[in-house]
């Protein structure tokens, strides 16, 4: 997907969260767009498969159509729903700070593993500022995380650790076969 289609679907995608008076998470679309935005502007960004990349930071967006939902599931349903966001917010951050590794340093200064590492800790402290970015938008005490909260930290955090088990196994596969 170019960025030419991003910006499209973007600014349908924020349309429709207007109409439904979801404004709270418009600012996750903005940044998530200006991410790429930046990246669709450096040249390395396209030495690598930039269109699956862009599609892939595009489609979290979707993620947050579940939101919309008029009707709810089960107590259950909903509570899988939403650990399978977060698990997948896991990913997708991860996936983007890599790639900003990637494109903004130098290839010999950090190791795959290195940069696998500190989108592993980037992430997570990206997840934390969001439960507490929540806890001050529901007029809650900052550092005092809900059970909800917990959960959702912990799922990010199994998100992550499934991006730096993939970025494992790339190192992996990538010696086998230079053998």
């Amino acid at each position: 997907m170019n960025i030419k289609a991003v910006r499209f679907l973007n600014i349908i995608f924020i349309t429709i969260m207007i109409i439904a008076g979801k404004y709270n998470f418009l600012w996750y679309i903005f940044a998530m767009h200006a991410s790429l935005e930046i990246l669709n502007r450096r040249k390395l960004y396209f030495q690598h498969v930039y269109k699956f990349y862009n599609f892939i930071s595009w489609a979290y967006g979707l993620v947050l159509l579940e939101r919309l939902r008029v009707s709810h599931f089960s107590e259950s349903t909903e509570w899988l729903i939403n650990c399978a966001e977060h698990l997948l917010f896991g990913i997708i951050i991860c996936i983007n700070v890599y790639i900003y590794t990637t494109v903004f340093t130098k290839t010999n200064t950090l190791t795959r593993w290195h940069r696998g590492f500190i989108a592993f800790t980037i992430f997570n402290f990206i997840g934390l500022f969001n439960e507490i970015f929540q806890n001050s938008m529901n007029n809650r005490n900052l550092f005092v995380l809900i059970p909800d909260s917990i959960k959702d930290i912990e799922m990010n955090l199994l998100g992550a650790t499934v991006f730096l088990i993939a970025v494992f196994c790339k190192i992996g596969w990538l010696r086998k076969t230079m053998r």
